[in-house]
């Protein structure tokens, strides 16, 4: 019974942490992006210039996103013009990739430091040995969690 209890008691605190986490992240991105594009809407963008290969899917896949979330992120990408859709495929399979407009590069490139701030705000209280560690802490729990649910 203990064991269980501690299972909760630490998935609870993950939950909480990120949930407290993510939060200030979300607002203090917005606040520093002057509300021009959301945290949500920033990775996508982001997923778009490292990975130009990826479809909806792929994007949906690699930020652990079900493909709903992503696709309403994308249309609100589209029609604020930061990006547009590319058929690279020009066969019959509808599969669309994206690629960022001027004014998705000028946001991109704008946005970009603010991950530089939250990085400074957590190095106020965690030392960059400490955070190191964490993130290779969390890259592994992710990975045995993401291996057990083949």
């Amino acid at each position: 019974m203990e064991k269980t209890c501690f299972i909760n008691s630490l998935t609870f605190q993950f939950e909480a942490a990120a949930r407290i986490f993510y939060a200030f992240a979300c607002q203090k991105f917005e606040m520093d992006a002057k509300n021009k594009i959301s945290l949500d809407e920033y990775a996508v963008l982001e997923m778009i210039v490292l990975y130009p290969h990826l479809n909806n899917a792929g994007i949906s896949k690699a930020l652990i996103r079900d493909v709903g979330a992503i696709d309403k992120i994308i249309s609100k990408l589209i029609k604020k013009k930061y990006i547009v859709d590319v058929k690279q495929n020009k066969s019959e399979i509808k599969v669309k990739y994206y690629e960022l407009t001027r004014n998705g590069e000028r946001l991109y490139l704008d946005c970009a430091p603010q991950n530089d701030k939250m990085l400074a705000v957590l190095a106020k209280f965690i030392s960059e040995k400490e955070l190191l560690q964490f993130t290779k802490t969390l890259l592994k729990i992710r990975n045995i969690v993401l291996s057990l649910n083949c």
